[in-house]
């Protein structure tokens, strides 16, 4: 655990003449751990309050450093992380303070959250929604928003969660994903549509606050907040459960815009052309991950998502997989049915062709031709034409052969023997 320690007075150093003077203080920009507690965190804000300068002036060895951003010594800011949760830069990575005022080791946000946020409103309205852009404007609407660092310095740029840029952009895979895209409204920049937070225990009171008077004096036409812990959304309802709210933009005031007559949790968006809502989860044990953000789909009537169009997509294409299965095996026992009885009819025309057979010439032949005939009979088929056959061989009775198939290697025929007759 970082340990800081406040000096009342800069220690006392001896110069090359044994004069007494005293040192610059060190006054850390950050930590070595930045998982210290309240106390001390406080403690370290203190000291900087009271060395503004050396704070300043180390801080403006880091490589990057901004000159135009107002620093605030509420927060650390060190090579590769910061706790200022408006500070954005390629290499920084952002801790988040809890409400006791420590940096939680995962960052409490729902990132699922919003990413199935983003995704759901890329897939509804194009390429125009962007991961936690950098909002930029000038110093005087952070004062309009009452956006201050700890001293007194006005705000210039926030970073929502997400946001929904003015119709007709079109942005590449990059500029979606990366974070690191750029609004600025101070340059001319056209302000978003929609900008989305998340809340967390620590950022609830400034997203519910100055965020909120900033993007209604911005003129952003409309602002969703998510609660997915819970009593964020209104602080007078420690016990509300997790939920989402949508401002519309109404004569320069955000007012909700809840449907009358409706599920309270269903909200209008004139962004996304319908209504939306924030579905809960519905396994307890995927809490974090299934929360999901949805708009109602009039032409197909029903509520979507990227995650439920995907297991529509899913249970769809198993459905036809288990269609086709069930044609396939129909098909099957048709073929076996046809075959059966194929084999059916086969049986009952050999069992006539043996009782022709039997009939009429079972005095004429021996039994021995008699049964290699019927045992060939059942175990190839009679031929087609029997009954024109059995005549021949009453005329002819050396000719008995010609009741085998022709086709068959035991049938020979001699020149003492007739060929047989052609069928009907």
């Amino acid at each position: 655990m970082a340990v800081v320690e406040v000096r009342k007075r800069p220690p006392i150093t001896t110069d090359d003449n044994g004069k007494e003077t005293a040192a610059a203080p060190v006054v850390p920009i950050a930590v070595n751990d930045p998982y210290m507690t309240r106390a001390q965190r406080e403690a370290l804000i203190a000291l900087r309050r009271d060395h503004v300068a050396e704070w300043q002036t180390d801080l403006e060895q880091l490589p990057h450093f901004n000159p135009a951003y107002p620093y605030d010594i509420a927060h650390e800011y060190d090579l590769d992380w910061t706790t200022d949760p408006d500070y954005s830069h390629d290499a920084v990575t952002r801790l988040e303070l809890n409400e006791d005022g420590t940096v939680s080791p995962e960052k409490p946000k729902n990132r699922f959250l919003n990413v199935a946020m983003l995704t759901t409103l890329l897939a509804a309205l194009g390429r125009r929604v962007v991961l936690e852009p950098r909002l930029h404007f000038g110093p005087e609407q952070g004062v309009a928003a009452g956006l201050y660092t700890k001293l007194r310095k006005p705000s210039i740029q926030v970073e929502p969660d997400l946001a929904v840029l003015a119709p007709g952009t079109v942005l590449s895979d990059r500029q979606i994903w990366d974070t690191s895209y750029d609004i600025d409204v101070a340059a001319g920049h056209p302000v978003p549509a929609l900008v989305g937070e998340l809340l967390s225990d620590s950022t609830a009171a400034r997203d519910l606050g100055g965020k909120r008077r900033l993007y209604e004096h911005l003129g952003i036409a409309e602002y969703v907040l998510c609660d997915v812990l819970g009593g964020l959304l209104d602080p007078e309802a420690p016990d509300e459960p997790p939920g989402m709210v949508v401002y519309r933009l109404e004569d320069g005031i955000y007012r909700e815009s809840r449907v009358a007559g409706t599920d309270p949790a269903v909200f209008r968006s004139d962004v996304l052309g319908g209504l939306v809502r924030l579905l809960p989860p519905r396994d307890p044990v995927q809490a974090r991950q299934d929360f999901r953000f949805q708009w109602w789909d009039e032409s197909q009537r029903r509520w979507r998502d990227t995650r439920t169009d995907e297991e529509q997509e899913r249970e769809q294409a198993e459905q036809e997989r288990v269609q086709a299965e069930q044609k396939r095996i129909q098909a099957e026992q048709e073929r076996i049915q046809a075959e059966r009885e194929r084999t059916q009819a086969e049986q009952e025309r050999t069992q006539l062709a043996v009782a022709l057979l039997e009939a009429h010439l079972g005095s004429m032949l021996p039994p021995a031709d008699l049964d290699r005939i019927t045992t060939h009979w059942h175990r190839h088929g009679p031929p087609d034409n029997v009954p024109d056959r059995i005549l021949h061989v009453q005329r002819a009775p050396h000719a008995w052969q010609s009741l085998l198939r022709p086709d068959e290697p035991d049938h020979d025929h001699g020149p003492d023997h007739a060929p047989p007759p052609r069928g009907r």
